[in-house]
């Protein structure tokens, strides 16, 4: 299923022009003054082995997704899932690519989907102001307050509610700085890792260990096994024990659990692990974000 077409470019009755609506809810694709980029950290481009990716027009988007379910309730405290993209892509194709919309539409979670564009179709992790920047996620978070105000999303007086932060592939770099810096850590209930357990495994630890009600869940391929394995030592570690799944054998009472979770899975390729499987969508129904 293309996304985009089922959005249709139609626009809404009584909506700004940004809004594009489907079955699912309504997305704009907007910039955004907080967007990682553009930033110093790739004002030069950047080299990857023999090709070099200048910064326009790799490094210069600052669109965000945003998308609003359909259900959504509106109320002065907004929730939001924050997800970050791997290499190679950019936020329309992640919509399309990983079914989105739909996804969080069936989660049933009351909260607001931003996708903001990191490294525009460029092999590299590296996140701009949401990496680097002291306060950006809560600077990206409250700019998208304002906007959804704007738009009579949600009540002038709305603050910012709960936070879950998803990441496929490369996407775990920008999550590793956020959750380490331990920005916003009251409201942060939630990460899942879409095989995405390449680095910072010490910071995620430290993110569970700091409060046994947060949720971690990592669904790793077999290229990841060995960092999942150091990640699970690095818990004990801590004094927090991990479950440990093989795919086969997760249940929905197990997802609901608080507290770290591995999921193994020998049957998924790097790229299925979001949306083959609706695990977008099943693993976020049980956010606490009540």
């Amino acid at each position: 299923m293309n996304l985009l077409s089922g959005f249709g470019f139609a626009m809404l009755a009584l909506q700004s022009h940004v809004w594009k609506s489907s079955q699912y809810g309504d997305l704009a694709l907007v910039p955004f003054q907080s967007a990682p980029f553009p930033h110093a950290s790739r004002e030069h481009g950047y080299q990857a082995g023999k090709t070099f990716f200048p910064r326009d027009p790799h490094y210069i988007d600052s669109t965000v997704g945003v998308f609003v379910p359909k259900g959504f309730k509106p109320s002065k405290s907004v929730n939001f899932v924050v997800h970050f993209h791997g290499h190679n892509n950019h936020v329309q194709q992640v919509f399309e690519q990983f079914d989105l919309a739909r996804q969080m539409a069936m989660s049933g979670l009351n909260a607001v989907l931003l996708v903001p564009q990191g490294p525009k179709d460029v092999p590299d992790s590296t996140d701009g102001k949401l990496q680097y920047d002291k306060g950006s996620l809560t600077a990206l978070l409250n700019e998208a307050i304002k906007f959804l105000v704007k738009e009579g999303r949600v009540p002038a007086v709305s603050e910012l509610g709960h936070i879950a932060l998803t990441a496929h592939s490369g996407g775990y770099l920008v999550t590793t700085y956020i959750v380490d810096r331990k920005e916003l850590a009251d409201k942060i209930t939630d990460v899942i890792l879409f095989d995405a357990t390449y680095g910072g495994l010490p910071a995620f630890a430290d993110y569970c260990a700091a409060d046994r009600n947060r949720r971690l869940i990592s669904i790793c391929t077999e290229h990841l096994g060995h960092e999942n394995a150091r990640l699970i030592a690095l818990l004990q570690k801590r004094h927090v024990q991990p479950r440990v799944l093989v795919e086969e054998d997760l249940t929905d009472a197990e997802v609901a659990k608080r507290g770290p979770f591995v999921v193994l899975t020998t049957t998924l390729e790097h790229n299925d692990v979001i949306s083959k499987r609706d695990y977008f969508s099943k693993w976020l129904r049980y956010c606490r974000f009540k």
